[in-house]
């Protein structure tokens, strides 16, 4: 019994160190494990904001898919963004957006407009849209805003309606909505002409979109040098109050 004990002991010793490396490898990979879970825990909104714009839509998802389910409604949108623009899956992103929009992100109301509009993972329905739309604008969303002008200006040739609404969005410094503008006071859709105003929103689009620096230019051409410095003026009154 002895002669065994000393055996015993003799296997225990030689055995120790791989134990104790069995043991430690186990700890590494139970301190790995535990750092990569506090790390995906401690990823934000943010990150997967920043993987999504990167178009690492596999990493957005994967950050921002937690955070939705805990209803942030900040989250779904950018969750039914990346089912939408990354993977082209309009049925789940309709399915976030409607969420959000129904807790009153404005910016998920237009893309839920947008699916409406477009009848993307939804059938199609215009009226569904312009309600979408015309909640995200009273938010002063200047996209709604923007979406509302044309389809009061396109779809029901109500040019009053739309200037209010591309009005604005051109208050936000939306180019688009200003360049429309600019079109509308050309005189050719049944609003009074107004060569002052038109050059103005030309003017304040000009930057961002080419075809308002070229409308701009050619208007120069029929205006006289008195309205062209009253334009001028009115424009530096415009960018001085805003």
């Amino acid at each position: 019994m002895p002669k065994s004990s000393a055996f015993l002991d003799y296997v225990m010793n030689i055995l120790a160190p791989f134990f104790r490396a069995s043991k430690l490898s186990s700890s590494i990979l139970l301190l790995s494990s535990i750092f990569v879970s506090n790390a995906q825990a401690g990823a934000n909104y943010d990150d997967a904001m920043l993987a999504f714009e990167n178009q690492d839509y596999a990493t957005a998802l994967n950050i921002v898919l937690p955070l939705a389910q805990k209803n942030d409604v900040a989250a779904m949108t950018l969750l039914g963004r990346v089912y939408d623009e990354g993977f082209n899956k309009a049925k789940e992103a309709f399915s976030w957006f409607k969420k959000a929009a129904e807790l009153g992100n404005a910016q998920a109301q237009v893309e839920l407009a947008e699916l409406y509009d477009a009848g993307e993972g939804v059938t199609q329905d215009t009226e569904q849209a312009v309600m979408w739309y015309e909640k995200a604008a009273k938010q002063e969303h200047e996209e709604a805003q923007l979406a509302l002008g044309l389809h009061y200006l396109e779809d029901l040739e109500d040019s009053d309606t739309a200037i209010e609404y591309f009005g604005k969005a051109a208050e936000q410094g939306n180019a688009t909505a200003q360049y429309r503008l600019g079109l509308l006071y050309l005189g050719d859709t049944g609003v009074p002409t107004n060569n002052l105003k038109a050059w103005v929103y030309f003017s304040l689009a000009a930057d961002k979109v080419t075809e308002a620096a070229q409308a701009r230019d050619v208007l120069e051409l029929e205006m006289s040098n008195i309205q062209l410095k009253q334009a001028t003026l009115a424009l530096k009154q415009w960018q001085s109050s805003r």
